[in-house]
């Protein structure tokens, strides 16, 4: 079943902050037995009196309020379009208030949320995956698509959720978007890209070198047809599949020397993304050197789509999106998006 949101948000774009905002004022209503002035409803709604007014004339003309001197009321007609509408966000969009209130914040394409908190739900990961598989197959037109990706436990999870159905009508080529990093197998980028393509009847390209190797070892490597090709291939993609992590979790992974992790914490960072670690400022900490697209080429890509569960990423999201230049798509669970709302200081992991 397709986002249903999603979709009116296709055919009308603003729709979304518009719908949000009726719905705010009618709940509002449907809370008080009595008539409310149209100032108190503008203060609990959040509004300036000016919008509100606008927005009230469109619900009054549909009969959907009552306007009077002595305040204002939902009609019976009202109140039944607020049932029908809530029953409509179900768990299949009930986050569809928080999603724009994360997208606005953030200065995002579009937001998408699962329920839970990966940090303490086991199953959050299985939900990002159908997530992500929903989005692609909502977004990826017919044709060839070309999807590279990084590594790590989220988008292994990810990719156990695709099913062949993606692929139907779509020549799917994968390829990983870098070389190896620590970890176990199962978390590598050749590991997940080579499960997505399986999963979906796709292509794929390996990229089998590791991450971390120096300018003329890379030289050399190149020289490899393969390796050459699976490196230009990855700098095609019109979709890119990456997520975020919090940087003490990734300098291990990454295994950094004694002096880079005394840098990461003599500066503050609090995520890694891409081979970056920054600070809550977005401000570049440590880059890594890479093997396959480049961070400063991010902004290329047509459709990026991170991928991030556990509030306790929170406050790297937010610092990862002020450090890149392409803000794309997050599809995130309702742990991180409560906590990049609420603005609090959640501990890192």
């Amino acid at each position: 079943m397709r986002d249903m949101f999603s979709l009116i948000e296709k055919v009308v774009p603003q729709v979304g902050q518009e719908l949000v905002q009726r719905l705010r004022i009618m709940k509002t209503l449907a809370q008080h037995p009595e008539r409310i002035g149209r100032k108190t409803l503008a203060e609990e709604v959040a509004l300036s009196e000016r919008s509100l007014r606008t927005l009230m004339d469109s619900l009054r003309s549909q009969g959907l309020v009552d306007v009077k001197q002595s305040g204002i009321r939902l009609t019976p007609i009202g109140l039944d379009v607020l049932e029908a509408m809530e029953q409509a966000l179900d768990d299949h969009h009930e986050f569809f208030e928080l999603a724009q209130g994360v997208k606005e914040k953030l200065g995002l394409q579009e937001v998408w949320i699962v329920k839970g908190d990966a940090d303490v739900d086991p199953k959050v990961g299985s939900r990002l995956g159908r997530k992500v598989a929903e989005f692609l197959a909502l977004n990826l037109e017919q044709g060839r698509h070309v999807l590279a990706m990084t590594g790590g436990t989220t988008l292994a999870q990810v990719a156990q959720e695709f099913t062949p159905q993606l692929g139907e009508g779509r020549d799917l080529v994968f390829v990983p978007a870098r070389g190896g990093v620590g970890g176990s197998y199962d978390i590598q980028a050749n590991n997940i890209g080579g499960l997505m393509a399986k999963q979906t009847d796709g292509q794929f390209v390996p990229l089998f070198i590791p991450e971390n190797i120096g300018e003329q070892v890379s030289q050399v490597l190149l020289n490899n047809p393969s390796i050459r090709h699976a490196v230009e291939l990855s700098k095609t993609a019109n979709v890119l599949l990456l997520s975020v992590g919090n940087a003490n979790v990734m300098a291990e992974r990454h295994d950094l020397t004694a002096d880079q992790k005394r840098l990461l914490k003599d500066q503050d960072a609090v995520g890694e993304a891409f081979g970056v670690f920054f600070n809550q400022s977005g401000q570049e900490v440590l880059r890594l050197p890479r093997f396959g697209i480049q961070f400063q080429s991010l902004r290329e890509v047509p459709l990026l789509i991170t991928v991030v569960g556990g509030a306790s990423k929170a406050r790297a999201v937010e610092a990862y999106y002020k450090l890149i230049q392409h803000h794309g798509v997050l599809i995130c669970d309702e742990g991180i998006a409560n906590m990049v709302l609420s603005g609090a200081n959640t501990p890192l992991k």
